[in-house]
């Protein structure tokens, strides 16, 4: 007796765990520890890209209230960017976690953990050009967990096509 690939809708023998023609998981254990690894990693990156993009919205709401206008001017100018990019990171990195974690549409998981690897290098390059820059904060909260996160967890599923709808 052998099965059915509901993907490419060819028989395959009953021990199969991926179909031979097209690749596609058949059983349970064709997902492996290293694509849900990669959408925990995409989970924590939007949690903390919402975090990020919470805290500079606050800013950009009161910094004309604490800060001299030209001062406020400069620095209004790195909170629209740190807004936009931890904005993007969110949402890619919220609908590569959601891809990821259903094992849907390996395209668009992958465009979606890409935009959200290169938007936290946007948001970690903003933070080295800030008029305070201290590199150690922006190693710790902009480099690790918006750029690092999800670079590894795009390395952990890029290879892993065969395990995606």
């Amino acid at each position: 007796m052998s099965l059915i690939c509901p993907k490419c809708g060819r028989r395959v023998p009953d021990d199969s765990i991926y179909c031979p023609y097209c690749a596609h998981g058949l059983k349970p254990s064709a997902g492996t520890p290293q694509v849900s690894a990669g959408g925990i990693l995409m989970i924590a990156t939007s949690l903390c890209s919402l975090t990020l993009l919470i805290l500079s919205v606050n800013a950009l709401i009161q910094i004309y209230n604490w800060v001299p206008r030209l001062v406020a001017q400069k620095w209004f100018i790195y909170g629209q960017l740190l807004t936009v990019m931890s904005l993007v990171a969110f949402v890619s990195a919220a609908a590569a976690a959601a891809l990821t974690m259903k094992r849907k549409n390996y395209r668009l998981t992958i465009i979606a953990e890409f935009v959200c690897t290169f938007s936290g290098l946007a948001t970690y390059a903003v933070s080295v050009i800030i008029p305070d820059f201290n590199p150690l904060n922006s190693f710790v909260y902009y480099f690790l967990p918006l750029f690092v996160a999800p670079l590894i967890g795009t390395l952990l599923i890029l290879r892993r096509k065969q395990e995606f709808k």
